[in-house]
């Protein structure tokens, strides 16, 4: 049996936590005041890389898969079965409370056959489904990736078509038009696959590179891609209205998303050797369920403050709701932990 990589649970886990207080804090985005905004623009570049960790990943993991057989009906089948119950389940429950607790969500739900239908065909019930929408593609492909010789030049040309599709999506909002939108651009399989490639790559190749310190020019080209993604947000006058969607689609910080993966990787294997790493490795395991119902805690914490500041799910507060984070971090792992040990069948259901 292979060992498990421990840095790829640590980097799970701080992927997570980091999406989590980032749903809770960026909540309400627009609301906050000028200073605070401000403030929180220099931490959004740093937000979203998070996902395509797990991206990475799961290409890693899927490649060592695949190849202990090599049957791809088996391999397809055995994915399906894993995330198709909680995703089917997860956008019923999403469905239902777009449905009857608009007032909160922010938004309003057209019941109708044809959004409903494209909510669980397209994951646009939850925005943070479009992973696992793009996820379950992917997977669908990896027999046939894995029998590509030579990924690199595959992985050049989808590097490439990245970077001009947020390109797309992005410069044209300067001049008020769109050509693609967010969901379109999220649900964007080609848009990703570099990503999970870059993990089929390495375990196909063995070399594990980020045992060793990050080279110069990954370092400068994180420094560049990090300020090129500020300068965007910045100059860009939708991000008031659309924040957290919007800036994890910009061509600079999709090159952030490429500089910041062997880093972040470094740093994981770094700290595996400290005791604390473990705390990582716990969120990490359930990386998965927590990365489904956060957002549900989220706002079923927020509503416990509702009586006392009524005006809490449509105003931010920072100290609120970073403690809210912190609470529904908590909550989630609790809960995640608590359902696996009752019932794996059950956990493995619903999660």
């Amino acid at each position: 049996m292979e060992k498990r990589i421990e840095e790829f649970d640590i980097l799970k886990g701080i992927g997570i936590l980091t999406v989590v207080m980032f749903h809770s804090v960026f909540y309400n985005f627009q609301t906050y005041g000028s200073i605070t905004r401000h403030i929180l623009y220099f931490f959004g570049p740093f937000g979203t890389p998070v996902v395509v960790i797990f991206f990475f990943v799961s290409g890693f993991l899927g490649y060592k898969s695949y190849e202990k057989n090599k049957n791809s009906w088996d391999f397809i089948s055995k994915k399906l079965k894993i995330f198709l119950p909680p995703y089917f389940l997860w956008s019923t429950i999403y469905i239902m409370l777009g449905i009857f607790f608009e007032h909160y969500t922010g938004f309003s739900y057209n019941l109708n056959f044809w959004d409903i239908l494209s909510d669980y065909v397209f994951a646009t019930s939850y925005l943070p489904f479009y992973f696992l929408f793009v996820l379950l593609i992917l997977f669908i492909f990896t027999p046939y990736f894995f029998g590509i010789k030579k990924l690199m030049p595959l992985m050049i040309i989808l590097f490439i078509f990245g970077v001009i599709f947020t390109s797309l999506y992005y410069i044209p909002q300067y001049y008020g038009h769109v050509i693609v939108d967010s969901t379109v651009t999220y649900r964007n399989p080609l848009l990703w696959a570099f990503f999970y490639l870059w993990g089929m790559y390495t375990a196909k190749n063995g070399r594990l590179f980020w045992t060793k310190n990050p080279s110069l020019s990954i370092w400068i080209g994180l420094c560049l891609s990090y300020v090129g993604a500020m300068l965007m947000i910045l100059t860009v006058p939708k991000l008031t209205f659309d924040y957290e969607s919007y800036v994890a689609l910009s061509p600079f910080e999709y090159l952030l998303y490429f500089f910041s993966m062997p880093v972040f990787l470094w740093l994981s294997y770094l700290i595996k050797s400290k005791k604390y790493s473990k705390l990582f490795s716990i969120f990490g395991k359930h990386s998965l369920d927590i990365y489904i119902d956060h957002v549900l805690i989220i706002g079923l914490v927020l509503a416990i403050f509702v009586p006392f500041m009524p005006n809490v799910t449509s105003e931010s507060n920072f100290y609120i709701q970073f403690m809210v984070g912190i609470v529904a971090c908590l909550i989630a792992i609790f809960v995640g932990m608590r359902v696996k040990f009752i019932s794996k069948r059950f956990y493995d259901i619903i999660f």
